[in-house]
């Protein structure tokens, strides 16, 4: 399949399991979104979870930058919980600002907060390595935390990071302008990190 073709159908699967849930879409579903025969989709890719694998894996890149960013921090200096936190979360906020990528940020959000998805093996293999390079380097900048608290610390960021991805219910909450969230989201995770 030409790559732009395979990109479309990913691209159109983002959108679809971003709105539907892994459970709630079908092939069919994804074919039309990306105005594909269905025949091509199931060629392709053969099964739904194949697909939905993929999508996550084609976009890795997003978390190899996480990642290069937060190999450039020193986790000795005095901002290293911030930089630490841009690391974490920049390369993601900036998925919200173009329409054709936000999907896959609510997708990760679905993803993560979906019971079901302990069947699946898309954190444990994708998000997970990452996960456990991000704690380490918060333990070695935050070293006189009790146990547990640097795991636990990473997943209630995961969770502020991913409620994130959708702006429509602080839209509701609120009739005066939001403000910035990106520098919000920073502040709210650095201060629960240093000052919990």
């Amino acid at each position: 399949m030409p790559r732009d073709r395979r990109d479309t159908i990913l691209r159109a699967a983002e959108k679809v399991f971003a709105l539907e849930g892994y459970h709630g879409t079908t092939m069919r579903q994804i074919a039309t979104e990306a105005g594909v025969q269905l025949s091509l989709v199931v060629y392709h890719f053969t099964a739904k979870i194949n697909l939905y694998t993929e999508i996550f894996r084609s976009r890795q890149y997003i978390n190899d930058d996480r990642l290069a960013r937060l190999a450039a921090v020193d986790l000795t200096a005095p901002d290293a919980v911030d930089n630490i936190v841009k690391a974490f979360v920049d390369p993601v906020l900036a998925l919200h600002d173009n329409p054709g990528d936000v999907w896959f940020a609510r997708l990760v959000f679905r993803e993560a907060a979906d019971p079901s998805s302990q069947q699946r093996a898309i954190m444990a293999e994708l998000f997970d390595p990452m996960a456990r390079q991000f704690i380490a380097a918060l333990r070695t900048a935050l070293p006189d935390k009790p146990p547990g608290f640097h795991e636990w610390a990473y997943l209630f960021s995961v969770g502020a990071l991913t409620q994130s991805a959708f702006d429509t219910r602080i839209a509701r909450l609120t009739d005066t302008p939001t403000g910035d969230k990106h520098a919000f989201l920073r502040s709210y995770i650095v201060g629960a990190l240093v000052n919990p």
